[in-house]
């Protein structure tokens, strides 16, 4: 089932951003992570994250943003 992240899920995204930064081989800490999260759950940041959970096991993650489409003039709200 693909769902929005949710505060429970920090420890299985940990996994897996981790995982993600490694594949690209970029430097990643705590302090990172912790500011990507919390802009994850900030319903004001652009940020925003899903996730692919099977059987209460999160197997995949995205992260998007929306942005304005300044030609037509429209703002994709989620």
């Amino acid at each position: 089932m693909i769902r929005k992240l949710e505060i429970k899920d920090k420890e299985n995204w940990t996994k897996l951003y981790n995982r993600y930064t490694d594949f690209y081989k970029v430097p990643m800490n705590a302090e990172i992570l912790d500011i990507v999260w919390t802009w994850i759950h900030d319903k004001k940041h652009v940020v925003n994250g899903i996730c692919f959970d099977l059987e209460d096991k999160i197997v995949g993650i995205a992260h998007y943003r929306t942005m304005p489409r300044p030609l037509r003039v429209n703002i994709w709200v989620f």
